[in-house]
């Protein structure tokens, strides 16, 4: 007889839940399903899909973050834009003025004074072509714009002063490098001097106080920091300059390890310009990099010190370099700073004093104060200084106040140093060649000649008269003697022959290097004789150049008219240049804003592939649901109208 199956019985209360749960479930999916179709997303938090919705930030992030760059972009183009069409008219006015210069050059009086306020009337047009801005920032100003909103170039001290930079502003456009999109006014008009830079490598002292960081180190690659070996008498020791501030860091450091191993075994000291390693008698030091670690090379301490004896090791310069806040005590030369500079910007003349300066920041604060559109700034290689000038149309001379501070510096304009070829605004002096150029008579009566062929600076120059002078039969610094002025600038002749005679220096023969050099004499009364500084330095640009156009107009001076032509053709090829360049920069920008809206599209469609739903499926799977729901609501009821007789049956 076989077994009777066994019945499976499920409650009414059983049915009920598992049909409430199913049509929670249905509704739930069918309440997500609305939700997708009324806002068009999949996801409406993060727990819904993790991956999706980092995903998602991070693309929202990046558009976020391109729009920015598009609009920098944008305000890119429109600056290059109109950079591009005011250099434009830069060289249009060049290119009219240079019209004018060659048209006049025979003409008459009358003709070249009425000329002079065309070209005076494209000064102001040049200079309202500088000071333009696009939404507010200057064309031409670089990277520091027009101060307080103003106006980059301005009439200063009768000539035209930049405020502004020698960099350009830079863009952020999402790409690896920013993007230049200003012309600053050097690249544009020339409008910074560039000729009084020292040759003087000022060399600061290392001082126990010197940052790391403002050292360039024994090889000139800075200073890479890390541990170092230290063995004293055979035993090691690692010492950690990873942190280490100073080079007094450096030094009580490893002189706290030698210390801590034998205070007697010796030290190290920090010298002028490198460290010192000391052994005593019966010690040896050693100091070594580890492993591939350069700190013990760049600060020029592998050292060794093993002499039965003892000795004293040293290490390489640590070449500090020079700072603002570099103190002037700690420089390497013997500079005069008690007597101060004597400058002449135009027709002004100041004394700099830098008598209570004690840094570097003082000496630039000296000058700034002294109001004369100057800057006094450290050097691309951070060795010395270079005085700049930002007003063009005005002559510039640095020279002594008594003492030798702008030659200690490097900074005088008219020095030993100075070529002959810089003298006359570049254009040097003029030899004639196989004779003598100039001739000086003493008192006395004796007279010498000196051909400048082949000198090239002052100190030369010097030489040469003095060579003269001597085998005219002269004792210098007896009874003849030139230098550089004491005070100013220029080459001061004494004549203290006690002759009754006139002390004269005349030309010979058709040679102007007399006048060129600017000592010529031909008064000679007093036996001591000042030359006038034709050395003198100046901006040369376009607004320069056409100050010297309009004032030889006005002047109705033909070799000036002729010079100034010759300048603005200059000044032209260099405008054109410029423009050039800018176009690249244009160029440059437009391609990147063209990539940066096809990346821009490519990251809208992965975001929208990443959170838009599908409206089509979604909507057939609503329909389905809803299909699904109704029948689960008719079965349902179905089941939950049955009786216990109908389950018994």
């Amino acid at each position: 007889m076989s077994p009777v199956p066994a019945i499976s019985r499920i409650s009414s209360q059983m049915v009920g839940s598992l049909m409430l749960s199913n049509l929670r479930q249905t509704n739930a999916s069918l309440f997500d399903l609305q939700r997708q179709i009324s806002t068009g997303q999949k996801q409406s938090k993060p727990s819904d899909d993790p991956s999706n919705v980092s995903a998602i930030l991070f693309l929202r992030d990046g558009l976020s973050a391109r729009e920015q760059h598009e609009e920098n972009l944008g305000q890119a183009i429109g600056v290059l834009n109109n950079v591009d069409q005011a250099l434009g008219e830069v060289t249009s006015i060049l290119i009219e003025s240079q019209t004018i210069a060659s048209s006049l050059v025979n003409a008459s009086e009358a003709e070249r004074e009425a000329q002079a306020l065309v070209i005076d009337a494209q000064i102001k047009g040049l200079l309202d072509l500088a000071n333009l801005q696009f939404n507010g920032v200057s064309l031409f100003g670089g990277n520091a714009g027009a101060p307080d909103g103003g106006r980059v170039f301005e009439e200063f001290l009768g000539g035209i002063r930049y405020a502004g930079s020698n960099a350009n502003l830079l863009a952020d456009t999402g790409s690896v490098e920013n993007h230049a999109f200003t012309s600053n006014g050097v690249e544009a008009f020339g409008a910074l001097s560039s000729r009084v830079k020292s040759q003087i490598d000022l060399d600061p002292d290392s001082s126990i106080t010197a940052k790391l960081s403002d050292l360039n180190g024994v090889i000139n690659q800075g200073i890479r920091r890390g541990p170092v070996n230290l063995t004293v008498d055979g035993t090691l020791v690692t010492v950690d300059l990873t942190d280490a501030d100073t080079l007094g860091d450096v030094r009580d450091r490893i002189n706290g390890a030698i210390n801590a191993i034998d205070p007697t075994a010796g030290a190290i000291a920090l010298g002028t310009t490198a460290f010192e390693l000391t052994n005593n008698a019966g010690h040896t030091i050693v100091i070594a990099d580890i492993g591939s670690s350069q700190t013990g090379v760049d600060l020029g301490i592998n050292l060794s010190a093993t002499l039965p004896g003892g000795a004293t090791v040293f290490g390489g310069d640590l070449n500090r370099r020079l700072t603002l806040t570099t103190v002037l005590t700690d420089l390497g030369p013997a500079v005069d700073f008690t007597n101060g500079l004597t400058i002449t910007q135009g027709e002004q003349t100041r004394t700099a004093d830098f008598s209570s300066a004690g840094t570097i920041q003082d000496l630039v604060n000296e000058i700034d104060r002294l109001g004369l559109g100057l800057r006094l700034q450290i050097n691309e290689n951070a060795d010395g200084l270079d005085l700049i000038s930002e007003v063009s149309g005005l002559r510039l001379a640095v020279g002594e106040n008594g003492g030798t501070t702008a030659a200690d510096l490097g900074i005088r304009t008219y020095g030993l140093a100075t070529d002959l070829a810089d003298f006359r605004d570049g254009l040097g002096i003029e030899p004639i060649t196989a004779q003598d150029d100039f001739q000086i008579t003493v008192k006395n009566g004796i007279n010498f000649s000196v051909d400048a062929s082949g000198l090239g600076t002052v100190e030369e120059l010097i030489t040469a008269i003095e060579t003269a002078a001597t085998a005219a039969g002269l004792t210098l610094g007896v009874n003849f003697s030139v230098g550089l002025a004491t005070t100013g600038n220029g080459l001061v002749f004494q004549d203290t022959t006690g002759g009754v005679g006139d002390f004269t220096i005349t030309r010979v023969g058709k040679s102007l290097v007399a006048d060129q050099l600017g000592i010529l004499k031909e008064d000679g009364t007093a036996a001591t004789f000042q030359s006038t500084d034709n050395a003198t330095v100046r901006v040369e640009n376009v607004f320069t150049h056409l100050t010297d156009l309009r004032d030889a107009l006005l002047n109705n001076d033909t070799l000036g008219i002729t010079l100034a032509g010759s300048s603005l053709d200059a000044d032209t090829r260099a405008s054109t240049q410029a423009r050039a360049s800018v176009g690249v920069r244009a160029q440059r920008v437009e391609r990147q804003q063209e990539r940066s809206q096809d990346l821009g599209l490519m990251e809208e469609i992965m975001l929208s592939d990443l959170q838009d739903a599908d409206l089509t499926e979604v909507i057939t799977r609503f329909q389905q649901l809803q299909t699904q729901l109704q029948v689960s609501l008719q079965v349902g009821a179905q089941n939950l109208q049955l009786s216990l007789l109908d389950f018994l049956r």
